[in-house]
């Protein structure tokens, strides 16, 4: 079933993304603060897509992609008007360096994982934790592929979400595989162990375990 898809960040990630979910006949509209700078991008994503702000992307969108720089979620969180309402992808993850020391201090003192965090900020949405450890040029040449596809681990806090993502996975030909709730994507972050791992999905299943 086709969603409508807001991308918040529209970059290496968010723009594949964007293109292969219009692709497979879902609605998507990518976002910045100077939307008529993807108009390219939405041009090559075909008649399923169009550019808008961050905020008419979070009201836009049913289903909504994070695609940004970790840090920045307290930013973009401010600018959503009702999260409540809607299934939240993460694809972003924690790089001190890039995103400051704040978000790191801020999860070892209420000992929350990098998903977690970002759940705190939207109060009430399902947050589905998914595309984060796939390098971006694997997620560009990877998709539709009937023969071989990639698998992608991914979690979800509800089972809304969990089944939305599984058939957008299957939409755009990467097989999603489960690892549990929220409080199991340690073994999804940066230099863990399902972390930029290219292979099926019975040899995931093995690693997860």
């Amino acid at each position: 079933m086709p969603n409508k898809i807001g991308i918040i960040g529209s970059g290496n990630i968010g723009g594949a993304l964007g293109k292969h979910f219009a692709k497979a006949g879902h609605s998507v509209m990518f976002s910045s603060r100077n939307p008529e700078q993807l108009r390219s991008l939405a041009d090559a994503a075909g008649n399923n897509a169009q550019v808008g702000t961050v905020e008419e992307a979070a009201e836009f969108g049913e289903v909504l992609l994070l695609a940004y720089p970790f840090g920045k979620t307290p930013e973009v969180a401010k600018k959503m008007k009702d999260p409540a309402s809607k299934i939240i992808i993460d694809a972003n993850n924690y790089y001190p360096g890039r995103d400051g020391a704040q978000p790191g201090q801020e999860m070892q003192e209420k000992g929350l994982l990098e998903s977690e965090w970002t759940a705190s900020y939207f109060s009430g949405a399902e947050i589905v934790k998914a595309f984060n450890t796939i390098y971006a040029k694997t997620l560009e040449t990877r998709a539709f592929d009937e023969k071989a596809p990639l698998a992608i681990p991914f979690a979800a806090s509800g089972q809304k979400g969990k089944s939305v993502i599984e058939s957008i996975f299957q939409s755009i030909g990467f097989v999603g595989v489960y690892v549990g709730d929220l409080s199991k994507t340690k073994i999804m972050q940066p230099d863990e162990k399902l972390y930029t791992l290219q292979i099926s999905e019975a040899e995931m299943r093995k690693l997860i375990g």
